[in-house]
């Protein structure tokens, strides 16, 4: 008996572990401009040297982003780019919404179309989280075209990419 309540105990541990790591924290409306600066400022780093990661594998930018300190929470595959999201809780990106702030995002062209299907099986086993078997899945893919949106300001809506 006690076996069986230390095993499904232990199974349950593993099980919410897993599930919480799939799962993105929420930024509080209050703190959400210091993370949208702090964000920004470290995409500045790499706008103006965008093109370097053209011709060159997902995995370089990655790399570069990691090193300027950004990480990616979420993503959503189209058949012709793939977007990178700096916040992966829908009720963070909703009340962003609500206070007429941006949220910035980085929609990345490739030279040739992935493979939308698996893209999408992917993206339904983990719901939009940027996770190893997404990051896998598109990190040999090579950059045609990088774009940074909503980078101007925090209530700047101008739809121009950089």
């Amino acid at each position: 008996m006690k076996t069986n309540i230390l095993l499904t105990f232990f199974i349950t541990v593993i099980i919410f572990t897993q599930c919480k790591s799939q799962t993105s924290q929420p930024i509080s409306i209050t703190d959400y401009p210091n993370f949208y600066n702090k964000t920004v400022s470290n995409l500045n780093n790499l706008i103006p040297n965008k093109a370097n990661y053209y011709n060159q594998p997902l995995s370089v930018f990655l790399q570069a982003l990691a090193q300027n300190n950004i990480v990616i929470k979420a993503y959503d595959p189209d058949s012709a780019y793939l977007k990178l999201m700096f916040v992966g809780d829908a009720e963070t990106r909703a009340e962003i919404r609500q206070y007429n702030y941006v949220n910035p995002y980085i929609n990345i062209y490739f030279q040739q179309p992935f493979d939308f299907q698996q893209a999408t099986a992917i993206l339904n086993q983990y719901h939009w989280f940027w996770n190893p078997t997404a990051e896998n899945f598109y990190k040999n893919l090579i950059v045609k075209k990088i774009e940074f949106w909503y980078v101007r300001g925090l209530t700047n809506k101008t739809q121009a990419p950089k």
